[in-house]
């Protein structure tokens, strides 16, 4: 059916052949990079030991919390609330001092009548 030249099998031959080297190198690379390099953890953790000489300095780094500054003014009252409930009814107070003596007989009864004559 369709028949190529010599020159033609070799150009695709040498095609071929550079396109699967390329995708090796292509691929090594990948395997090269997160392998070897791993980005996500190129973070190195030193821990320092000092000696227990009597001439070592150890220096702690602080791990409070910043003292907060002096409080502002104050600001302006609120609007008075609703009144609460009224209260238990107090204590009886104090008895009143004793009265006048009265007079003998009845009190408060109406004096008689008279009529003219």
């Amino acid at each position: 059916m369709y028949q190529t030249t010599d020159e033609a099998a070799a150009s695709n031959t040498a095609l071929s052949t550079v396109l699967v080297v390329l995708l090796v190198a292509i691929a090594a690379a990948l395997i090269g990079y997160f392998a070897w390099w791993a980005p996500a953890n190129n973070t190195t953790n030193t821990v320092v030991v000092p000696d227990h000489s009597p001439s070592s300095t150890v220096v702690v780094p602080s791990t409070t919390t910043p003292v907060p500054g002096p409080p502002g003014p104050a600001g302006a009252p609120g609007p008075a609330g609703a009144p609460g409930p009224s209260g238990a009814p107090g204590a009886p107070g104090p008895s009143g001092s004793p009265g006048a003596p009265g007079a003998s007989g009845t009190t408060g009864s109406p004096a008689p009548a008279t009529t003219g004559g």
